[in-house]
């Protein structure tokens, strides 16, 4: 069995968890690695500083042997770090802990620290973690202070994660923060899986469909596991969370677990529950949904399994989060991460999703063989699609409006319609130049589907412009806050409760393997890969990237004459299609070292396992 590297200097243990039944997600995967710290500072002669490098999930053994009984001993763990020490008020949820033991006769050997749960993140919603684990907290640095100045060698870090494969995955680039950004990302996958679950970070520890979703996609583009995401949709059909947007989300979770694996159980399981959650039931005589007219119905709701959450009795739109700004930190003009959508009773967004679950639903009722469900969805969709361009396309601005009732296009409006499919390729070059004005005005949730937009629609310069911005909101602030794993949000003024620990935050890994390098299944059990490259911004690459068929591998290299070489390795069990970018010829085309011909305008059909170099 293979498992991660240490994150400390000295590899002392590796090895499966048999945990209880209290979590039922673990399945016997759960690995403990106990490492020592990467780098000491004897900061006096009581207080030794302990930097294990990366912050992960887990918690501290101290050796206290060399202690006697009445001796004090101190031990504070944290996140974050600032000048060599602890920030012991970090902010946020950023995490800080400190203990103080007094020494009793006959407590010798090894302490554990932390020694205090957390109340929210260890009761109600949150998944619970076995009795035998103990109290968990993420933490990069330890201090211990006492009468013996304690050694590196009496601490030893245990951190807890899901079984991982370092090697399945890799990225180099010709771009620093590009390649910064993807190792923070990438640690963050590991690092989060400690639950079993998707989780929304340590201030809660509850999966929410959303965060699940993003946490998938980049799970996939740096590890061939996919039972955490399936454990992840089961646990959320029948424990949602309160965004209307959330719910329409659980489509596209399944859709991507078919799409990558082949798993057709989930869906032909919970086909019912599938088409509630489309929520059509809520739709008007034009098929457009509203959670406002007229008010929700209570069998739905209950059909759907939606109890109440954080006090809300029924279903709420979110567009984005947090929705309100915070005038106090960011400013007066900061209006939360929604970029001042104004919510109606029918909103663009909300019907964006619809629009993308019920084309989704047509696909599962093929996968189900139900021919005759699978025409009415499409019907329903098309119904969508003419009704949303009609009450939400603005004829003057040629923007999506936020609703039914109002004349603001927020960013989000046009980048979901636009990201869904929902708008004509001669409207696009409007839209586009309106999503380039506003920057990055999204959280890093909606990050997602913004560099999805883009990417897909002929942006792929502005998108590799945000992903790699030096500014305030994109994933360099994360960096050079001194975080070792992704952020909640931008920054602390953009959401004062943020925590350090938020898969949410990895959009740009996924948005790197599957827009950048432009890896993405295309039949499901990722039999058929598409491979369409949008280079934009780089000179060179190299990756490796999992598919439950194999590893795949790309490189490219820019010439010095303005050509450029890539390299295609395909998975042993996937056939593939390359795409040429538009209005270039190729000088050269080779597979499996034989030269081929561009038959097709555009696209290169490769067959299994093939490996391609070619040159334009």
């Amino acid at each position: 069995m293979r498992h991660a590297l240490s994150l400390g200097l000295l590899l002392v243990l590796a090895f499966p968890l048999t945990l209880s039944a209290q979590n039922p997600y673990y399945q016997q995967r759960l690995t403990a690695v106990d490492g020592r710290a990467e780098r000491s500072v004897a900061i006096d002669a009581r207080t030794q500083f302990l930097d294990f490098g990366r912050a992960a999930f887990g918690r501290l053994s101290v050796d206290v042997s060399r202690l006697s009984p009445g001796d004090t001993l101190v031990v504070r763990l944290g996140e974050k770090v600032v000048g060599g020490r602890i920030d012991p008020t970090p902010g946020g949820n950023i995490r800080f802990s400190a203990d103080t033991v007094v020494m009793a006769p006959g407590m010798g050997g090894y302490l554990w620290f932390p020694r205090k749960k957390n109340i929210r993140n260890t009761t109600g919603r949150a998944v619970p973690l076995p009795d035998t684990m103990g109290i968990v907290l993420p933490f990069r640095a330890a201090e211990t202070v006492s009468r013996v100045r304690l050694s590196t060698q009496d601490a030893m870090r245990r951190v807890y994660h899901h079984r991982f494969h370092d090697d399945a995955s890799s990225f180099v680039s010709s771009d620093s923060l590009l390649n910064a950004i993807w190792d923070l990302c990438k640690h963050t996958i590991k690092a989060t899986t400690f639950m079993g679950v998707y989780i929304d970070g340590d201030r809660e520890r509850i999966p929410y469909e959303a965060d699940a979703l993003i946490n998938q996609l980049s799970h996939y583009a740096v590890d061939s596991v996919y039972d955490i995401a399936r454990n992840t949709a089961r646990y959320l059909l029948f424990s949602p969370a309160w965004p209307t947007e959330w719910h329409l989300q659980m489509h596209q979770i399944l859709w991507y677990d078919h799409l990558y694996t082949g798993n057709t159980e989930l869906i032909r399981d919970h086909y019912g529950l599938l088409d509630l959650k489309t929520l059509r039931s809520m739709a008007g005589p034009d098929g457009l949904i509203s959670t406002k007219t007229p008010p929700q119905d209570t069998a739905l709701l209950n059909a759907i399994h939606y109890r109440t959450f954080d006090n809300k009795a029924v279903l709420r739109d979110i567009t984005d989060w947090p929705q309100n700004g915070n005038s106090r930190l960011a400013g007066p003009a900061y209006r939360g991460e929604t970029d001042g959508f104004v919510f109606c009773d029918y909103n663009s967004v909300v019907n964006a999703f619809h629009y993308r679950s019920l084309q989704l639903m047509s696909e599962f009722a093929r996968i189900a063989g139900k021919p005759k469900d699978v025409d009415m969805y499409q019907s329903l969709a098309g119904r969508v699609r003419k009704s949303f361009r009609a009450r939400f396309l603005d004829p003057v601005t040629g923007l999506v409006r936020d609703g039914d009732t109002t004349r603001h296009s927020a960013l989000h409006s046009n980048m979901f319609a636009l990201a869904f499919g929902l708008i004509e390729p001669a409207e696009k070059p409007r839209i586009l130049e309106y999503m380039r004005s506003r920057g990055m005005a999204c959280s890093v949730y909606g990050s997602q589907f913004l560099l999805d937009a883009l990417y897909d629609n002929g942006a792929a310069a502005h998108a590799f412009s945000l992903i790699t911005d030096r500014g305030d909101r994109g994933w360099y602030r994360m960096l050079k806050a001194g975080a070792t794993m992704a952020l909640e949000a931008w920054d602390l003024v953009y959401k004062p409760n943020l925590d350090w620990n938020h898969a949410w935050g990895t959009a740009a890994l996924n948005a790197i393997t599957r827009k950048i390098i432009g890896m993405e299944p295309v039949a499901p059990g990722s039999k058929r890969i598409r491979i369409e490259p949008r280079l934009e911004g780089l000179d060179s690459l190299q990756a490796r990237i999992p598919f439950p068929t194999g590893i795949a591998g790309f490189r490219f290299q820019r010439t010095g004459t303005g050509g450029l070489t890539v390299e295609v390795t395909l998975p042993k069990g996937s056939s593939g299609v390359f795409v040429i970018p538009e209005g270039v010829m190729a000088k050269d085309i080779r597979i499996n070292g034989r030269k081929a011909e561009q038959r097709v305008k555009r696209e290169v059909s490769l067959p299994v396992g093939a490996v391609l170099k070619i040159v334009w």
